[in-house]
């Protein structure tokens, strides 16, 4: 592989992406396997903003309110997603969005809708 195929933020986004994807630490955060950091154990963060960030969602994601500059994904202050929306894609996933099922709660993956669908309509 090239040296310089991905570089600065872009790199930043790929590392976050696969770290979430393999339940590894990501960048500012904790590990994103259920049952520690992000995920769905005994005493598991429902804070929103947390979550976002300790499931490396801003790794691939725009969120003005996170601090998140991601461009895998949508931006999601653009896209304004409902609550609803963000559910159904956080729990199933979409094209290169993996599904967050395995590794966040049914409270984290509602807590997280929330706050995006909230932040990103500020």
């Amino acid at each position: 592989m090239p040296a310089d195929l991905v570089t600065g933020g872009d790199a930043d986004a790929v590392a976050s992406y696969v770290a979430a994807v393999a339940g590894k630490p990501v960048k500012g955060g904790a590990a994103a396997g259920k049952g520690e950091g992000a995920g769905g154990g005994a005493g598991a963060s429902t804070d929103g903003k947390g979550i976002f960030g300790s499931a490396g969602c801003g790794g691939c994601h725009t969120l003005a309110d996170a601090g998140s500059q991601g461009n895998v994904g949508p931006n999601l202050d653009e896209a304004k997603p409902s609550v609803e929306l963000a559910v159904e894609r956080v729990t199933k996933g979409k094209g290169v969005m993996p599904s967050f099922a395995d590794e966040l709660s049914e409270a984290q993956i509602q807590a997280v809708a929330e706050y995006v669908s909230k932040a990103a309509s500020r």
